[in-house]
């Protein structure tokens, strides 16, 4: 077990590990690397809960569901490029940002007609 405290805070963190080699795997290395794994939380939350919307995945072979799962991450990482150069212009950070406001803006925006045709320019 490693305990510590984030500077500022009164509370201990205890991180329980079964990496027991000190040397290959400093204390304060983990207590860093555990901090980042939370960074990643919302990301996971952001696909999982509010890009995805159905809780199955519909296709019917693994080949369909990882195209499926490609697709969501490519759609991820379109929408928080977007919200990146938004709060750039913005001067502002990505994480002051709803994800959720933003991936409905695109979606309205790829799904609302927008009087583009594939076909060309209609004479």
């Amino acid at each position: 077990m490693i305990e510590y405290r984030i500077d500022g805070q009164a509370d201990v963190v205890r991180l329980i590990t079964s990496l027991l080699d000190h040397e290959k795997y400093p204390a304060a290395e983990l207590a860093a690397l555990y901090a980042r794994r939370w960074e990643t939380e919302p990301v996971f939350d952001e696909i999982k809960t509010h890009q995805r919307g159905r809780p199955v995945l519909r296709s019917q072979t693994p080949d369909g569901v990882r195209r499926k799962v490609y697709a969501h991450l490519i759609v991820h990482h379109a929408t928080r490029d977007l919200l990146n150069e938004a709060a750039r212009i913005l001067q502002s950070t990505a994480e002051r940002t709803s994800f959720t406001r933003a991936l409905h803006v695109v979606r309205r925006t790829v799904i609302s007609p927008s009087g583009f045709s594939p076909l060309g320019p209609q004479t």
